[in-house]
């Protein structure tokens, strides 16, 4: 009997890791001071690897939109860009301090946002960049996901649930692997959640920093069905679901003229398609 209620208690804790509110409210075992600790080493070790580019002035062009973005983000973390040449095979793992969470696991096409406050930019991702607006969008939800701490609360939910099925394995139980397929499915769902957050918080980012959250929707609308439509094993959500995510957050901001521009964005664009 005991050890059938300890199956259940410890079976429980898992499902309760992953029912967290992915807001900032949710469990995190780590503090901000670890996370810009761990982030730092993360950023050091990936810049180590990943094939940076070094033009002063996209770096200076990135950085002064990304230090207006900021404003409407938080002084909880300072932010800090660098740009890499996703034109090249990239052989990297998924890392665990970084959202999302298959970065560098698939087609490079946003930033990479490192705990703690690096954002990683693809050199392609500004060449690409149809305006200025869908580029601050982008950046902003790479900061919002840096902001709502969502790579140290995915590794804290990760953490709980390798010690409660840890125990699980330990009472012999059986039901670590009956259970492996749905913690899967939550997990992903829970990482869907995370990138939907941070659409919205980018809305909000990008508007207040001057910029119309309806450029990120008609962004999104006019890419190809089928990078539209998010596989079963993806962590990121359809683009009907970020759509809809985004015009909420639209709906909630109060009405305004948008007249964002960092200025030098054609300029960088074109020095970013340039670069050889």
């Amino acid at each position: 009997m005991k050890s059938v209620f300890v199956r259940v208690l410890l079976g429980s804790l898992v499902w309760t890791a992953f029912a967290q509110d992915p807001s900032s409210r949710g469990v995190n075992f780590y503090s901000v001071d670890r996370e810009i600790q761990l982030g730092q080493e993360a950023a050091a070790d990936l810049e180590r690897t990943l094939p940076a580019v070094h033009e002063p002035k996209l770096d200076a062009y990135i950085a002064q939109l990304g230090s207006e973005l900021a404003k409407y983000v938080g002084p909880q973390f300072v932010y800090t860009f660098a740009v890499y040449d996703d034109r090249r095979p990239l052989a990297m793992q998924p890392v665990a301090m970084a959202m999302p969470a298959d970065a560098f696991g698939m087609q490079p096409g946003e930033p990479v946002a490192i705990a703690g406050g690096r954002v990683l930019v693809p050199l392609g991702l500004l060449a690409g960049a149809p305006n200025e607006a869908v580029f601050a969008f982008q950046l902003a939800h790479a900061m919002a996901h840096i902001a709502a701490r969502h790579s140290t609360r995915r590794a804290s939910r990760q953490q709980l649930v390798d010690v409660t099925t840890a125990g699980l394995e330990a009472q012999k139980a059986g039901a670590v692997g009956q259970m492996a397929p749905a913690l899967q499915a939550e997990s992903l769902s829970l990482t869907r959640r995370f990138e939907l957050q941070a659409d919205g918080e980018a809305a909000r980012i990008m508007a207040g920093a001057g910029y119309n959250p309806e450029a990120a929707i008609q962004y999104l609308e006019g890419q190809s069905p089928a990078a539209q439509a998010a596989a079963v094993l993806s962590a990121h959500p359809t683009t009907s679901q970020r759509v809809e995510t985004i015009r909420s957050a639209l709906g909630n901001l109060p009405a305004r003229a948008y007249s964002g521009g960092a200025g030098g964005f054609a300029e960088a664009k074109a020095l970013a398609a340039s670069v050889r």
